[in-house]
């Protein structure tokens, strides 16, 4: 831990964090729930827990839990946001040492015991071949950017990309053309995302998309963050947040580079505008309600342990219902994830400290 930390972005982690990982309790809890059920064309069938969306093709598929309660559907943008606020040019090696140490380390070590889980499934599962765990691992890492079977992991990957790239191609402050390349830099972004959503998404891998994207949020954080405080940037972006509450908000899974509702194109400039407000409340919370921010601001400050951690336990719990076939378990698997977190995420905390500290 650094000693000089900034309350209201340890309280903003905080509460990104805790929205995460509920959601990837609720959206392995309504899988479940449909366990059996994804072919079936009968909507009769389907449980009254999870909100779902006929297909094309007149099948059932499951509303993601963003989809279903969008408000801060800007979490991962947030991250990628974040990163770029704090962003200070190094040299290329420097930079590269830096991000290694930070982000790969964590990425090298979380991936282990992702691949010693997916590895014991395997086994359970009787596919436990050396094609199935070397060739398609290595295809997985190469497509998507994670070693199963933690693909959170993914973010690590795409942050230190993006973190190499934005050394070399960001202006520094002095530039002469500073906010024409920094704006350059999030249209490219913002174009090759949307290109890979509209016509070659299936054959790209993974990180192309969720990287180009990752980029222009860090970008604007790297641009924007000194104006978050301004009355004329603030009250636009409250506008086009209160408009996106009228008229729905795009939500976009920014891993996959899926659309879940809403328009594409639009998905940028809402969570930028969503970005902004949240830090703005963070900040006026922060400073003036710190008893309330405080517990958060502590879970903000383990925020990257329990994102690169959370996986092993909602994906393992998953697996295990499934493998097993404890269907009458598969009920109660929010309260099961909710509780493993619980018991879990402390002790992987301290696991974590031990290892990088």
């Amino acid at each position: 831990m650094t000693k000089d930390r900034i309350s209201y972005i340890d309280f903003g982690a905080g509460i990104m964090i805790l929205w995460m990982i509920l959601g990837h309790a609720f959206g392995t809890a309504w899988g479940l729930q449909m366990y059996g059920l994804w072919d079936v064309k009968d909507i009769s069938l389907l449980p009254q827990g999870p909100p779902y969306y006929t297909k094309e093709d007149g099948t059932i598929s499951i509303l993601s839990f963003w989809a279903f309660y969008p408000y801060l559907h800007f979490f991962m943008p947030w991250f990628f946001y974040k990163s770029g606020q704090f962003f200070s040019h190094r040299s290329i090696t420097e930079e590269w040492k830096k991000d290694w140490s930070k982000l790969m380390c964590q990425f090298l070590i979380w991936s282990a015991f992702g691949y010693m889980l997916y590895v014991g499934f395997c086994y359970i599962e009787g596919i436990l071949t050396l094609r199935q765990i070397s060739y398609r691992v290595l295809k997985t890492f190469f497509l998507e950017g994670h070693i199963q079977l933690n693909v959170p992991l993914w973010f690590l990957f795409t942050l230190f990309c993006v973190r190499q790239i934005a050394n070399i191609i960001l202006p520094k402050q002095d530039s002469r053309f500073y906010w024409i390349q920094c704006i350059s830099v999030i249209l490219l972004g913002y174009i090759v995302s949307y290109t890979a959503f509209r016509y070659n998404h299936h054959l790209l891998p993974l990180w192309v998309a969720n990287g180009a994207a990752g980029l222009a949020f860090f970008t604007m954080g790297y641009c924007l963050q000194k104006y978050e405080t301004k009355l004329w940037f603030i009250v636009p972006c409250l506008i086009g947040y209160i408009a996106c509450c009228i008229w729905g908000f795009p939500v976009v899974g920014m891993r996959s580079n899926t659309l879940n509702t809403g328009i594409y194109l639009l998905n940028m400039p809402a969570c930028l505008c969503g970005i902004v407000l949240f830090n703005v409340l963070c900040r006026l919370i922060s400073k003036y309600a710190p008893l309330l921010s405080r517990p958060f601001e502590y879970i903000g400050k383990y925020a990257m342990v329990i994102y690169v951690s959370h996986g092993l336990l909602y994906i393992s719990i998953g697996k295990i219902l499934v493998d097993f076939e404890m269907t009458t378990l598969m009920p109660y698997t929010l309260w099961i994830i909710l509780g493993s977190y619980i018991v879990f995420l402390p002790l992987l905390c301290v696991l974590n400290k031990r290892l990088f500290n």
